[in-house]
């Protein structure tokens, strides 16, 4: 009998990653399965599952580095010697705009019950010392950091549903500017 040829599929669980996008956008995130994601990565159903065990997992390897990425852009002006407030509204601004070029990604975390993901917390761990560094009472940086997130979720989702009140991305993003002027002279 012939020695069976060794399993190779290169980075399975990269393709995997890869592949769960397209299903995603194909189908939405509540139909996606391992085995339809296997079948479509052209492996057995069992390779799938020696990545991932089950549709949690997958969607929890798709949802960190998202996290870590936002973070990583909020934390960059923090360190780019701005000041407080200029970082803190460059990293707004970034955070919109990520959303904006990645509409996959932001569907993704849309549709997470994010406390079932240990990294979904890490934009708004990134962007609470800038807040608290911009308001010179001190009252509730947290709170604001949350109306700061919201904002964004809130403009990034409108702008993918064609909504009346924003129609473009420019559109988006001077809506940001106005609503920033606006929360900097409150505080």
């Amino acid at each position: 009998m012939p020695a069976a040829k060794p399993y190779h599929h290169g980075n399975l669980r990269q393709s995997l990653l890869d592949g769960s996008f397209a299903l995603i956008r194909e189908n939405g995130i509540a139909s996606l399965t391992l085995r339809q994601l296997a079948t479509r990565t052209g492996v057995s159903h069992t390779a799938a599952y020696r990545h991932f065990r089950d549709k949690h997992q997958l969607l929890a390897a798709l949802a960190q580095p998202i996290f870590k990425r936002i973070a990583d852009r909020i934390t960059y002006y923090a360190l780019k010697g701005f000041t407080p407030t200029e970082s803190l509204e460059l990293a707004v601004i970034a955070n919109l705009k990520y959303y904006l070029d990645r509409p996959d990604e932001f569907r993704l975390i849309l549709a997470l019950d994010l406390s079932q993901f240990s990294g979904a917390n890490l934009p708004f761990e990134a962007l609470l010392p800038l807040v608290d560094a911009c308001d010179p009472t001190h009252s509730d940086p947290a709170s604001l950091a949350q109306i700061l997130l919201t904002h964004v979720h809130g403009t990034a989702d409108l702008a993918f549903r064609n909504s009346p009140a924003i129609t473009s991305r420019k559109q988006a993003l001077e809506l940001t500017h106005r609503f920033l002027k606006h929360f900097f002279a409150n505080l």
